[in-house]
């Protein structure tokens, strides 16, 4: 698997929103809204992201975070290496397992380190990501739920609008 890091940031760069489901069998299913932005930085080997969901359904939650996670992508020891810190304390390390280049763009990253949530065994997060459009998945399994599964999925579309994070 190999991987040009610039080609990466120009992959993920900008704002992309959109909608997605979270399901899995200790919570309640809800549809939400979703803002994700990755910054590159121009200077390192580096991708900052801030990932936003909104509750989407008819219950008093409509509009209220769901999930708040910001963290980076950047290139250690050879390696791809996604690093999140999420809005309840959970930490998470993943690397990238997988690269395939076609029509899209698919990226695989799976769970190395998962810190702060003593329920998650493993974690996984699946990119696909073509010119307009980035479709992502997150799988997982807990000590309550083993069997590992879909927890979210969700279509975002590129924004126009260049956001910066500083």
């Amino acid at each position: 698997m190999e991987i040009n890091f610039a080609k990466l940031k120009m992959l993920l760069e900008g704002e992309w929103k959109g909608e997605g489901m979270s399901k899995f069998p200790t919570i309640e299913d809800t549809q939400y809204t979703e803002v994700c932005i990755f910054s590159p930085d121009e200077d390192k080997d580096s991708i900052h992201y801030s990932q936003k969901t909104l509750y989407k359904n008819n219950t008093e939650k409509n509009g209220k975070t769901v999930f708040w996670d910001t963290g980076f992508i950047l290139l250690k020891e050879n390696k791809i290496v996604w690093v999140s810190a999420q809005v309840g304390g959970r930490t998470e390390t993943y690397v990238m397992e997988s690269y395939s280049e076609g029509e899209t763009t698919k990226i695989i990253f799976n769970s190395t380190h998962i810190d702060n949530d003593p329920k998650t065994i493993r974690a996984q997060r699946i990119l696909n990501i073509s010119k307009s459009e980035l479709n992502y998945e997150l799988n997982m399994s807990t000590h309550q739920a083993p069997e590992f599964q879909n927890h979210l999925f969700a279509s975002l579309r590129k924004s126009n609008t260049k956001t910066y994070i500083l």
